[in-house]
């Protein structure tokens, strides 16, 4: 606002004066009444919950995540809305917008000063009089979620699908920045990028098509490295970092895609042919054992915390002309691993399918080391694109699982544990039945999975015109210090060839790693 300095005499420009008095005074006022609001005090009362998008109401945020802005879908001329909790302030927003930008720090501020706290949201509407709905209640738990998520852009199926990127997105404001866009290296896929205990100075990611190769940060070394071998039947393709930070599990797999003619379904995704392989990043080399890689399809693998249990699932071998090519099921095994040989011992089932009646797919230890996290779809391990897909829980102690109350009736899949083990983050299509978008959910000490919210954007109404599916969210515990220049170089170098120990593989190689 620019103020300018009148000349005032005594008598000739009082007028004047006067006039510019009270249109300053004026704006003062508006700029106040926008900016922080007055408390509406004759209304009416509308005992139900107001209807807002996206659904923020009944929910368990922590303590560091951006404002949860929301579009109220009452139909009204003017909105008023108070966000207010135990301590401090109320922030008061006015407007003739259903459109609520909460501003940021204020929102900080007083969720900061009420951890442990019922966080309310109250809404006025008016067309002639104001109405008060019932106030939304929500609540802040005292456990931080990670600073950062990381995802995977993509277009849908076949739609401008050479379009991608992995992107890291700060949770506590909406600063979204890329790690690599594949429009500078030829249009390169790029996918399943991992990390080790949520720690954004180690991770894992597959260049495929043009540049292929895995990127490998190790702290400060970074390295790009080409892990096809005369051993094994293809490059490395799902990863699960060993806690040690020394070893990474990955799949090898020969997978094919299948186009059904089928309503629900627009494609599907199997493995002919799977084995497992352990990448060794100090002497940068693979090796396995007969035991995890057999004529059977393992995939999938994923270390337990303490990095002594491998998990991963498991489908019979595919024989000519058989069904279960593509409507497999899969099992959920486990293997104990000694680190100080890098030996595996003897195959412990954990759920057959058969028990459950659907296939387990991306199967997580929690850090705890007392639940897995896994899901469960009609058929295959790739449930994207499955209308049945739901995410599970198993008590590792008693085998006993069920499905997690964060569920919806559209397709919910790919999952990650924050470090705490108190948060997880998940992909659900609940939205709109096409894209997947990222949902976090608070997981108690009892082991229940609370109502799940979805990645708060600055616009509320993002999600209704952004055509992008997020795609494999990961929490990480700070920043990826890479920038999207830094790996299009590492990309367009040649990789490293890795070497296969096949003592350490303990000589006889399955048939199956050959195939």
């Amino acid at each position: 606002m620019r103020l300018e300095i009148l000349t005032i005499t005594k008598n000739k420009h009082m007028k004047t004066y006067s006039t510019y008095k009270i249109y300053f005074i004026s704006l003062i006022f508006i700029y106040l009444l926008n900016s922080c609001g007055v408390k509406i005090k004759d209304f009416s009362v509308d005992n139900n919950l107001p209807s807002i998008y996206p659904d923020y109401t009944n929910i368990i945020i922590p303590p560091n995540i951006a404002p949860l802005n929301f579009y109220i879908k009452e139909t009204a001329k003017k909105y008023h809305v108070e966000i207010h909790s135990l301590n401090g302030g109320r922030i008061l927003i006015d407007q003739s917008s259903p459109k609520i930008e909460i501003p940021m720090r204020k929102w900080h501020r007083l969720l900061e000063e009420n951890i442990g706290q019922d966080l309310y949201i109250d809404i006025f509407t008016k067309k002639d009089k104001w109405v008060k709905y019932a106030s939304i209640k929500d609540s802040i738990v005292s456990e931080r979620i990670e600073n950062y998520l990381v995802y995977r852009l993509i277009n849908g199926a076949y739609i401008f699908w050479k379009k991608m990127g992995i992107y890291q997105r700060n949770l506590e404001n909406f600063d979204q920045t890329p790690i690599f866009e594949n429009s500078s290296a030829n249009e390169a896929c790029v996918n399943c990028h991992s990390f080790c205990r949520n720690n954004p100075k180690k991770m894992s990611m597959h260049f495929r098509m043009t540049h292929a190769g895995t990127m490998i940060l190790d702290g400060k070394n970074l390295k790009k490295i080409n892990t096809n071998t005369k051993y094994t039947i293809s490059a490395c393709a799902y990863p699960s970092w060993h806690p040690n930070g020394e070893l990474i599990a990955y799949s090898v797999n020969t997978i094919r895609q299948n186009f059904p003619a089928d309503n629900y379904k627009t494609q599907d995704v199997f493995d002919k042919v799977s084995d497992i392989v352990i990448y060794n990043i100090k002497t940068n080399t693979l090796f396995t054992s007969p035991k995890i890689s057999t004529k059977s399809r393992e995939n999938l693998p994923t270390w337990s915390p303490d990095g002594r249990w491998m998990y991963f699932i498991s489908a019979p071998e595919v024989k000519e002309n058989e069904e279960n090519l593509t409507r497999v099921k899969y099992d959920l095994l486990r293997i104990p691993f000694d680190t100080t040989t890098n030996t595996f011992g003897d195959i412990d089932t954990v759920l057959r399918s058969k028990e459950t009646g659907l296939s387990i797919t991306f199967p997580v230890v929690s850090p705890d080391g007392k639940y897995i996290l896994f899901g469960m779809t009609d058929y295959g391990y790739f449930p994207v694109y499955h209308s049945i897909s739901d995410i599970y829980i198993l008590e590792i102690a008693t085998r006993k699982y069920h499905k997690l109350e964060c569920n919806s009736n559209s397709t919910d899949s790919y999952h990650s544990w924050s470090l705490t083990g108190r948060w997880f983050v998940f992909s659900s299509k609940r939205l709109d039945n096409t894209y997947s978008r990222s949902f976090f959910s608070y997981f108690d000490k009892d082991g229940k999975a609370h109502k799940p919210f979805i990645l708060p954007q600055k616009d509320p109404l993002f999600y209704d015109t952004y055509l992008k599916n997020f795609n494999r969210p990961e929490l990480v515990t700070g920043k990826v210090e890479l920038n999207d220049r830094e790996v299009r170089d590492l990309v367009l170098t040649e990789p490293i060839k890795v070497n296969f120990d096949s003592v350490a593989s303990e000589k006889k190689l399955s048939v199956a790693l050959v195939h």
